[in-house]
């Protein structure tokens, strides 16, 4: 994936390979109201000293938060601190863009314009993969596009409630570009060990990660999961406490925007949590 143009993402097909999605509306809800207050204990609260960092869940299961930003056309209502000027090159113009929150299962297009939001419950060293799916179910190779020297200067580490987007501050946006008239999609697989993967020389460019080693990582790692989405936050924009938080480190609180898609990853303590997210890609 070339990150200055094309979308990167990754996972099985949303929900059947992540693990169940729940059916009955009140059993949902129960179960997001659960995993929100799990991770919004990771969260100082809104009147506690930025200075006052959270500490990891004592126990219980993993949780990731995902949320996939599609940058819109800027609207008069919007915040103008979360507004994206972007110089097109194809017009010559300057444009005016919003993030705004999508489920990860919404279909992208060529050309889109997208940004991607992680947050842990746990801290350790985040890494995202980042292969293309094909219409005979064959995968692309397999490229390390989390963390490079381009995004945080390479510094991947990462504490409980920590929001890291993707591209880094001040990179712009990834753009969907279709390789092949067969390409379908996009696979992300999100890792959060507790210690630093041994073996990788992280540069300004995605790393190729050999198929034999991605396949190790999910035969070592994997666990099942169940995938929540929130379908009350969808198309609400960037507020300016989560481009605070991605740009300069500031911690969300437990009042602001939880992320858009919920992984509740069965990994014990001190095990890697490894979860796949499945980006669908259509023509026009």
């Amino acid at each position: 994936m070339r990150t200055d143009i094309v979308l990167f993402l990754v996972a099985p097909v949303l929900g059947a390979a992540l693990g169940l999605r729940a059916q009955d509306t009140g059993g949902e809800i129960r179960t997001r109201q659960l995993w929100d207050t799990s991770l919004r204990q990771q969260r100082p609260q809104k009147t506690r000293t930025p200075s006052a960092l959270p500490a990891d869940p004592p126990a219980g299961d993993g949780l990731i938060g995902f949320t996939l930003w599609r940058l819109r056309p800027s609207r008069s209502e919007d915040a103008p601190a979360v507004r994206m000027l972007v110089h097109e090159a194809e017009t010559g113009k300057d444009d005016d863009w919003t993030p705004e929150r999508c489920e990860a299962k919404t279909p992208l297009h060529a050309g889109q314009k997208v940004r991607i939001g992680i947050e842990s419950a746990r801290s350790g060293y985040l890494y995202v993969v980042d292969r293309e799916q094909y219409a005979d179910g064959s995968f692309g190779d397999a490229q390390l596009i989390f963390p490079t020297l381009l995004t945080r200067h390479g510094n991947n580490k990462v504490r409980a409630g920590q929001v890291v987007d993707i591209p880094g501050a001040g990179e712009g946006y990834l753009r969907v570009a279709l390789s092949r008239p067969d390409q379908i999609g996009e696979e992300l697989t999100i890792l959060v060990s507790p210690k630093p993967i041994d073996g990788l020389t992280i540069s300004a460019k995605a790393l190729p990660i050999a198929k034999e080693r991605l396949a190790e990582w999910r035969k070592n790692w994997v666990a099942p999961a169940k995938l929540l989405e929130d379908p009350g936050q969808v198309g609400k924009a960037y507020t300016p406490a989560e481009k605070d938080a991605a740009e300069n480190g500031a911690n969300l609180t437990d009042a602001d925007p939880l992320p858009q898609t919920m992984f509740q990853v069965k990994a014990g303590l001190g095990n890697p949590m490894l979860v796949t997210v499945s980006l669908k890609i259509e023509s026009r």
